[in-house]
C-alpha cells in the first residue's frame, strides 16, 4: 500500500466517520474595542477560517479499529483532510446534483468588494439558494481550498451564467475567472484541533465517543 498523501481525500477519511453530531461554521477574526462612549468598534484583523467538531456515533471495534489508525495520523504536523458540511453536500433545489449533471460550472466574475461572484457553465435555468456552499482551489504551492455559502440566490439565465451573487466569507486574493466551482460535496481543507482528537471508550463489544475539532487550514 502506498504511504498516504496530504489532504486525505473525503473518501479517505471524511466520508468513513459515522458522524453522529457534526458542527461546522465559518470563524471570525475580529478586534472588538469599545470607546469611551460606549460605542463597540469592531475591525477584521484576519482571515475568517472555518472550523468545526464530529462527534462519532457507537461502533462496533472492528469499524473504530478502521477509523482510530488514520486519526491518530492526523495528529502529526504537517498532516491534513478534506471536509465538508455533512447537512449541505450539494444545492438544497437539486438532490444528489442531479440536475447539474456532468456541467462544468466555473467563476465567471468576481466583484469589486470580493464579496460577490457570478458563475457560468451551470444548466440553464439552475436554481441556487442561500445557504448553498460552492468550494474551488486557487494558488500553488501550496494548492488552497476556499469554501464559501452563497448569502443570495439567483437562477441560471439560458446561457448557464448567474449575476453576482454575495457569499460568505469574503473571497480572498487569488480567486479569478474561469476557476472551476465544486457544488456536490464541497470541501475545504483542515487539520486537527491540537490535543482535540479522541479515540473513543472501549465497553463490551462497542466503541463510543470517538470524536475531533477541526479548522481550516491555508497551507
Amino acid at each position: 500500500m502506498a504511504l498516504l498523501t496530504f489532504p486525505l481525500s473525503l473518501d479517505e477519511f471524511f466520508h468513513l466517520l459515522p458522524a453522529s453530531v457534526a458542527k461546522m461554521s465559518p470563524g471570525e477574526a475580529l478586534e472588538v474595542a469599545e470607546t469611551g462612549g460606549g460605542e463597540i468598534l469592531t475591525a477584521d484583523i484576519g482571515t475568517a477560517l472555518w472550523a468545526g467538531q464530529l462527534d462519532m456515533g457507537p461502533m462496533t471495534h472492528a469499524e473504530a479499529a478502521s477509523v482510530a489508525p488514520l486519526l491518530n495520523v492526523l495528529r502529526r504536523a504537517g498532516s491534513s483532510f478534506l471536509v465538508s458540511d455533512p447537512t449541505r453536500p450539494w444545492p438544497r433545489l437539486d438532490p444528489n446534483a442531479a440536475f447539474l449533471g456532468s456541467s462544468t460550472p466555473k467563476i465567471r466574475a468576481v466583484g469589486p468588494s470580493m464579496r460577490e461572484l457570478s458563475v457560468e457553465g451551470l444548466p440553464a435555468g439552475y436554481p441556487l439558494s442561500r445557504g448553498d456552499l460552492l468550494s474551488f482551489q486557487y494558488g500553488t504551492a501550496p494548492v488552497r481550498h476556499a469554501l464559501h455559502e452563497l448569502v443570495g440566490s439567483a437562477i441560471a439565465d439560458s446561457a448557464g451564467q448567474t449575476g453576482l451573487i454575495e457569499v460568505n466569507p469574503p473571497l480572498r486574493p487569488g480567486a479569478v475567472a474561469g476557476m472551476a466551482l465544486q457544488f456536490l460535496w464541497p470541501r475545504c481543507k483542515a487539520r486537527l484541533v491540537p490535543g482535540s482528537a479522541e479515540t473513543g471508550t472501549s465497553r463490551h463489544v462497542i466503541t463510543s465517543e470517538m470524536s475531533l475539532r477541526w479548522t481550516q487550514t491555508l497551507r
